[in-house]
């Protein structure tokens, strides 16, 4: 995980680079539009279906699950609160000193920043909010309780479809902006006689349509507080491990190099999983896939420039 945490803050530095910023928020904002717009037209249907299979699940667990939804919007209202009053009160003297660009870092930063604060915040202080929070649903009707969970489910289904297709459009444009980034890390690295087997080349839609089946199956878990969390960051990782890997090597690995790579299955697994955390984070969440993509580019391109280093120093 150390070493994942090295290409993580790498991939930051890369993402707030003009022309991947660019990108990721042209791919982003308009689907993140069109998924709204879908949500609007089908919310009414979907709050019927998530009503109906909340019928099934008792009581007690209703409203566990919902102190674990209360818990993280209040934690979601406070990162976006905290975000508006410091840049209400600081932003604009600071900004207007910058260039452009640095709205965006100043906006990635602060968000992340203050995400991470009131998790820990609420980590801290868990047994007590987690029990005022049941106290209250307990003075609730069942029926107001499961309504609102019904609408947070909802939410849920329309937003992994967002993240779903995100994960599928940064796969089909990835080599626009990893050869950006290639000429400017990695110039001295040779890219000679690459390509892997042609049976991944669609790693990503294969994984896409597994990850549908995978999340079926695992909706009974998401009535489970914690292990529904659990579960869906264990989901969203494996959606990024394989076909993220799998996509940079097609564009920069040779056979060879491929097989090498497949057997740290830990680091693989670690890239993925950091990546994916992202998805919990609110606005930042548009970026994850194209975190996810380049921080595998960029453990694989370390690989192939130490391995040509060494070959040099050889001869």
């Amino acid at each position: 995980m150390h070493s994942a945490n090295g290409y993580f803050l790498r991939s930051v530095k890369d993402l707030l680079r003009w022309d991947v910023l660019r990108m990721a928020l042209m791919l982003g904002l308009p689907l993140m539009a069109i998924w709204v717009a879908i949500g609007w037209v089908l919310w009414n249907p979907m709050i019927d279906m998530t009503t109906k299979l909340i019928t099934w699940v008792p009581f007690s667990l209703v409203k566990a699950n919902g102190a674990l939804f209360i818990t993280f919007f209040i934690w979601f209202v406070a990162v976006l609160v905290s975000f508006a009053i410091v840049t209400a009160l600081i932003g604009p003297p600071i900004l207007r000193k910058f260039k452009e660009r640095t709205y965006y870092i100043y906006t990635f930063s602060t968000i992340l920043l203050f995400s991470i604060l009131w998790a820990l915040v609420i980590l801290f202080n868990w047994p007590v909010i987690d029990n005022e929070i049941q106290v209250f649903l307990t003075l609730l009707p069942f029926q107001t309780v499961s309504d609102a969970l019904a609408w947070l489910l909802a939410f849920y289904l329309f937003y992994n479809a967002f993240i779903l297709t995100l994960f599928l459009i940064v796969s089909y444009f990835r080599k626009s902006f990893l050869d950006g980034i290639k000429e400017l890390d990695y110039q001295g690295v040779e890219i000679t006689d690459v390509g892997i087997s042609k049976s991944h080349r669609y790693a990503h839609l294969r994984d896409a349509v597994l990850f549908v089946i995978f999340s079926i199956a695992a909706f009974p878990v998401l009535f489970l507080p914690i292990a529904n969390i659990i579960v869906q960051l264990i989901l969203w990782a494996w959606l990024y491990r394989e076909a993220y890997f799998l996509g940079v090597c097609n564009l920069y690995c040779t056979e060879e190099e491929y097989r090498h790579l497949r057997e740290h299955n830990f680091t693989i697994w670690s890239i993925a999983i950091l990546a994916s955390l992202l998805n919990f984070i609110p606005v930042i969440n548009i970026f994850t896939p194209f975190f996810a993509i380049i921080m595998f580019f960029h453990w694989i391109m370390t690989h192939k420039s130490t391995n040509q280093s060494l070959e040099k120093a050889e001869k």
